[in-house]
């Protein structure tokens, strides 16, 4: 079903046995039933709670229910800390649309049991910028129309201005009960404009609750330095100061009194602590990982029956990352990481399909109908959860 059809089928559903309240149901509101329903799906899939005890990959059933939310990607490894004497640190971020761990294998370099010696090459600074919702609002009316970089945010008469687009918000989203499907279209990969990268609350070890975070490609944009160290071939002067939100009149929005920008003092950088990297490796080998717990991995690590191994490197989960140890023999190069990804939200308005195998819509469609003939406390909700079970 194409997400029209999808919601065809929820009126249809509900105008059966409640016509009443399926003239009153809003396209936003089907949007959020169908989606609650799809995530209630994934993670009945995913798990055991369902009614034949059964997770994914425990039939073929629940591969096939799942199949287009599966990734793989591989992942360079980040030099972390010296945990313990002979125990060594490194990380990997999970991806923006991480939802499920499902399986890790690692590529590990050796020196034939022997201590292997390693530098730290030092990785580039990340230059990137942050701001929350309310920066995409015009006092709290209305979305924005774009957002730039700007020499300054108030001059425009400068002989060296420069005013560079990031991106400019489509139309068709509808403020405020669209806001959550815009956040979405902005950290999708397919949408960002060249030369950026855009995060929602986390990138690799950089968080900002509750906010963006636009990474700037500064090899093609070397008029955008955070620090205001660097001088560039433009002008002897820093050029790039703010990044400024502007309605369709090109005017700077304001928002609770204040123009709302992100100034100089607030561009930041990252300079990570690096990678290892060594020479002395005389093989590489490729490994499945092994879960501990943060509470346990201590005790493990200082047993010699479970620590960390080349064959089963122990690794724990913090935040948004693996922290992956490793001994004094081995150094963890890149993860593959095998994991189900977030399924992007249904919006009819813009036409975004359930992107979950065709067999599975009946059933999320059912579940949806369910959900809001529960929510009308209709007494005939009980009868449609037992029929609507039939096509698990």
């Amino acid at each position: 079903m194409n997400v029209a059809f999808m919601h065809l089928a929820v009126q249809q559903g509900v105008d059966k046995i409640n016509s009443l309240q399926a003239d009153m149901l809003l396209p936003q509101e089907i949007d959020i039933e169908l989606n609650k329903s799809m995530f209630k799906f994934v993670n009945l899939k995913y798990g055991k709670n369902n009614k034949f005890n059964t997770g994914f990959e425990e039939s073929q059933k629940r591969i096939d229910d799942l199949r287009s939310l599966l990734r793989e990607v591989f992942i360079p490894t980040t030099y972390k800390e010296q945990l313990l004497s002979n125990i060594w640190v490194d990380t990997v971020a999970f991806p923006a649309d991480y939802m499920y761990y499902i399986n890790s294998r690692s590529t590990i370099a050796l020196n034939d049991c022997n201590p292997i010696s390693f530098d730290i090459e030092a990785t580039a600074d990340v230059s990137y910028f942050n701001f929350d919702l309310n920066f995409l609002t015009t006092n709290n009316t209305a979305f924005i129309d774009s957002i730039f970089m700007r020499t300054d945010p108030a001059d425009v008469t400068t002989a060296n201005y420069l005013n560079i687009p990031i991106f400019q918000l489509p139309s068709q989203f509808v403020f405020p009960q669209d806001i959550e499907e815009l956040r979405l279209w902005i950290i999708d990969p397919d949408n960002w404009p060249v030369g950026f990268q855009i995060y929602w609350e986390n990138f690799g070890s950089i968080s900002h609750t509750g906010e963006f975070i636009v990474v700037v490609d500064t090899m093609l944009y070397p008029q955008y330095n955070h620090d205001g160290s660097v001088t560039n071939a433009y002008t002897s002067t820093n050029l790039i100061t703010s990044i400024v939100a502007l309605d369709s009149t090109n005017n700077i929005v304001t928002v609770g009194g204040g123009v709302e920008l992100i100034n100089y003092a607030n561009l930041a950088a990252l300079n990570n602590t690096g990678t290892r990297v060594t020479t002395a490796a005389t093989k590489r080998i490729k490994t499945e990982n092994k879960f501990s717990q943060l509470d346990d991995i201590f005790t493990m690590l200082e047993d010699p029956f479970n620590t960390t191994k080349h064959t089963s490197p122990l690794f724990t989960v913090r935040r948004n990352n693996m922290d992956l140890y490793t001994s004094d023999i081995f150094i963890i190069e890149e993860v593959k990481l095998t994991y189900l990804k977030l399924p992007t939200d249904i919006s009819l308005s813009l036409g975004i399909n359930c992107e979950l195998p065709d067999h599975t819509h009946r059933e999320i469609v059912d579940m949806t109908i369910s959900s809001i003939l529960e929510g009308i406390s209709d007494p005939r909700y009980k009868s449609h959860e037992v029929e609507s079970g039939k096509n698990e």
